[in-house]
């Protein structure tokens, strides 16, 4: 059985949760699906094969919704979000095929706009006795949208629980720290397994996040590239890498992963977001999903190659759940070339058999 580094901290309560018995080999599951997705025959026949490929853990997603980036008012929408009966049966479904389960309620904006759009000013002083705080009326609503969830994930009997994603505005800055503090207190009222929050390289650089501290585990949207940056607006054409090129330009990722968990009191790290299409160049950006090319599954599979090599040797890894087992979006310029889809999935790609055959 798989054993942490004395020096990693998990707390006496979770070292018997299964999260931290096993290193990861995870998959992102119905980000952005609508109501009754996980409800389709053919969806609910997903976790069988993810088991034959290897997969131990599925970040399950549930859209918690907003009119606009700068509403204050969360709800769950009866198009965008997915129902609880179903989220419930689907953790079901994953759990008896030997699958852990991190819930993940993802911050939707109906306008279109990324979650980390949302922000607000502090409160106003230019018209005395005038004071609006926006940013209080918004946690409000997100905290209570927050604890339901986390009565769900209890419901489901969620290994881990994701108590935001990527909210690059609403992270830090003045007064911001007590609210999640508090969200975080309310959300351990009701669930009982491991909590964490996935953030960004932008938020580590721009805030502090001392309310870190009240996490089981960090949980990193990561997409670091394999290769120099230099044919962006033209990544057809970018040169070939091979897997041992992308290993030696990734290996000083190594340091960087032991420099930010020794930040956050050497908690172990989950790359919660992981990926790279299979398309020729993406590995310059890989979490790019605008770039038009030509397929290369070779390319991808190497990169998935090359990071399960770089950071099995990093004593904080987790391990990672692959961006994703699924693409819910209609997005026509992953099947241009014939020679197959350019997207983040990796099944009939070389990725499958990779992901399949690493040992962590």
């Amino acid at each position: 059985m798989f054993k942490y580094d004395e020096k990693v901290n998990i707390s006496e309560k979770l070292k018997n949760n299964p999260l931290f018995q096993q290193r990861i080999k995870g998959m992102n599951f119905g980000f952005l699906s609508k109501r009754g997705y996980y409800e389709r025959e053919d969806v609910k026949k997903q976790p069988a094969l993810m088991k034959e490929m290897g997969v131990n853990l599925v970040t399950l997603n549930l859209n918690v919704c907003q009119d606009t980036w700068c509403s204050t008012k969360l709800y769950l929408d009866f198009e965008y979000s997915v129902g609880e009966d179903e989220l419930l049966e689907m953790a079901k479904l994953l759990h008896e095929q030997g699958i852990m389960v991190l819930f993940k309620p993802c911050m939707t904006c109906l306008d279109g706009q990324a979650m980390g759009a949302v922000q607000f000013p502090e409160t106003g002083m230019q018209i005395e006795g005038v004071r609006v705080d926006y940013r209080k009326a918004w946690f409000e609503s997100y905290t209570k949208c927050i604890v339901y969830c986390a009565t769900l994930a209890q419901k489901m009997q969620a290994e881990g629980f994701m108590i935001g994603a990527e909210l690059l505005g609403m992270e830090g800055g003045y007064g911001i720290d007590p609210y999640w503090r508090e969200l975080v207190k309310k959300v351990r009222e009701v669930y009982d397994g491991a909590v964490t929050y996935e953030f960004t390289c932008t938020s580590r650089k721009r805030y502090s996040l001392a309310w870190f501290d009240e996490l089981d585990f960090l949980a990193y949207s990561y997409y670091p590239p394999a290769c120099p940056r230099d044919h962006i607006e033209d990544p057809e054409n970018n040169p070939t890498y091979t897997k041992k090129d992308m290993f030696e330009f990734m290996l000083d990722r190594r340091q960087k992963m032991e420099e930010i968990c020794s930040r956050f009191n050497n908690k172990p790290i989950l790359f919660t977001e992981y990926g790279t299409r299979s398309m020729h160049g993406c590995i310059q950006l890989p979490y790019n999903i605008t770039f038009r090319g030509k397929y290369d599954g070779q390319e991808q599979a190497d990169f998935m190659a090359a990071s399960f090599d770089v950071f099995k040797a990093v004593p904080y890894w987790m391990g990672l759940c692959w961006w994703k087992w699924d693409e819910t979006q209609n997005r026509p310029h992953y099947h241009e070339d014939p020679a197959g889809d350019g997207g983040f999935t990796i099944q009939g790609k070389p990725a499958e058999k990779v992901f399949k055959e690493t040992k962590l």
